[in-house]
């Protein structure tokens, strides 16, 4: 099994859910764009051969429900029209799916803040399913290696971040963060491949 993923997760909570990766594939890089650009350039000195930003997010589409997995197809920053396209998310979203997982494939939207209330529904219209502070920064940290978003979905339009039954949502939304790390690690091996590594050290 391959050792060259690099897991980017920007909460203590997030990383602690993929710490069964081991700890030198996951990375807290810290919350919102300013730590993330932070940590997405302190990885240019360091090797690896595939990046996964991973954690929890907040729900766009009217269709999603806390719990539900996303894998970003893309990463758009919210008024720039940049975007950072994933590599193969159809394998890691069937990997997931065999876990018994609900998995969507579609554009995350990284915000310069929390998106909450309406705002949420006129977000949604310009296709994106979940919002976040982190990912489009952390992807740019992949350079010309293979990246993947995946988010799990914590609160919706109906399901606010602070409201009756949060705490039991964020629990199960970080047991399905956790369910996430084996097929990461089966998404690297495909995209990046056991020898990875060495191609990186060669460059």
């Amino acid at each position: 099994m391959t050792s060259d993923l690099l897991v980017c997760a920007p909460l203590r909570v997030e990383a602690r859910a993929l710490r069964r990766l081991g700890g030198n594939r996951v990375l807290r890089t810290g919350y919102g764009k300013r730590r993330s650009a932070r940590s997405a350039a302190e990885l240019t000195a360091r090797e690896f051969g595939a990046l996964a930003v991973a954690g929890l997010a907040g729900g766009l589409d009217p269709g999603l429900r806390s719990g539900d997995v996303v894998v970003g197809t893309e990463v758009v920053g919210s008024g720039n029209g940049a975007c950072r396209h994933s590599d193969r998310p159809e394998l890691l979203a069937h990997r997931l799916r065999g876990l018994g997982l609900r998995v969507w494939l579609g554009p995350v939207l990284t915000s310069e803040r929390l998106v909450l209330g309406a705002e949420r529904v006129a977000l949604a219209r310009g296709g994106a399913l979940v919002a976040d502070m982190e990912s489009e920064v952390l992807a740019t940290a992949a350079a010309d290696r293979p990246v993947v978003i995946v988010r799990v979905v914590l609160d919706t339009h109906r399901q606010p971040l602070l409201g009756p039954g949060s705490p039991a949502r964020l629990s199960g939304a970080l047991r399905r963060l956790r369910a996430t790390g084996l097929p990461l690690l089966r998404w690297a091996e495909a995209v990046a491949g056991p020898g990875s590594l060495d191609t990186v050290r060669s460059r």
